[in-house]
């Protein structure tokens, strides 16, 4: 791949990850309508290695040149030079992104409204996301956090609104380890008190998806100011404070009929705190 006049990049990425990186890291430097190509990309990768121009830039919203554009900035000289990394990663992946994007797309598009009819679409929705969990989730990262969640002496957590849930799983699951964590609920709008305590011997794990709470991301704020760790889990690598986690999980949800699942979030929270359960014993021999 040869480098684009107009590219702004000066190393060209040649993966996913590096090209995801590079966006996070010059979101705040592109156009508006670029920005709405990086937001789509990224919350779509398993869309774009098997879309057409045409096909990617309708679902984006844009016209097929902003794509190109894109494409572009980062160093490439059309977007099919893009897809080709999308396309690498599809090949080299064991799992069958064609049939699962199928799949989904097929659940999107059921008609049937009965309980039997919904709860057969609810749980291939759910299916599919937890194998993308299973395929996205790098080893190293996860075993990372554990690593940090081990060495803290205390555990803060914050989620609101649909991650409530999360958090509150988080809370009893590490209690039961008798691991000394409190919860950032923001009850009596308090949630910079119940946070003021938390130091580098600290670490926050914090839920937030799109749209992302603002008092969520003011919590990791605070926290990374007081020199706290924090593990994030969210849905985008463009959330608004992912490039202050020390420990950054991307999962993405199923979504059936516009409601979107907690199944993948909170299968990543179990997988957390029993590893972390399985760790502590293993210490204790």
């Amino acid at each position: 791949m040869s480098k684009a006049k107009a590219s702004k990049i000066v190393v060209i990425p040649q993966t996913v990850e590096a090209l995801h990186t590079l966006i996070v890291e010059h979101q705040d430097k592109l156009s508006a309508r670029l920005k709405v190509v990086a937001a789509w990309t990224i919350e779509h990768p398993q869309q774009v290695p098997l879309s057409t121009l045409a096909e990617i830039a309708a679902a984006a919203g844009v016209h097929a040149s902003t794509l190109v554009r894109f494409a572009n900035y980062f160093g490439f000289d059309g977007f099919s030079e893009l897809q080709k990394l999308y396309k690498t990663r599809m090949l080299d992946n064991p799992g069958n992104y064609r049939e699962r994007i199928s799949e989904l797309k097929r659940i999107k598009a059921g008609t049937d409204t009965t309980a039997t009819g919904l709860l057969e679409e609810f749980a291939e929705g759910n299916l599919l996301g937890l194998e993308l969990l299973r395929e996205q989730i790098k080893p190293e990262t996860l075993n990372a956090a554990i690593q940090t969640l081990n060495q803290a002496q205390e555990v803060y957590l914050c989620g609101l609104r649909r991650m409530y849930p999360v958090a509150t799983y988080f809370h009893y699951a590490l209690s039961h380890l008798d691991i000394r964590c409190h919860l950032v609920d923001g009850n009596g709008a308090m949630e910079q008190e119940q946070i003021s305590w938390a130091g580098p011997n600290s670490v926050l794990i914090a839920i937030t998806v799109n749209p992302y709470t603002p008092v969520v991301a003011e919590i990791v704020r605070t926290a990374v100011a007081r020199g706290c760790k924090v593990v994030l889990l969210t849905d985008s690598e463009l959330c608004p404070v992912a490039n202050l986690a020390d420990h950054l999980f991307v999962v993405q949800e199923a979504e059936v009929r516009t409601f979107r699942s907690l199944s993948s979030t909170l299968c990543l929270a179990q997988t957390l705190c029993v590893a972390l359960g399985y760790q502590r014993q293993e210490e204790k021999l």
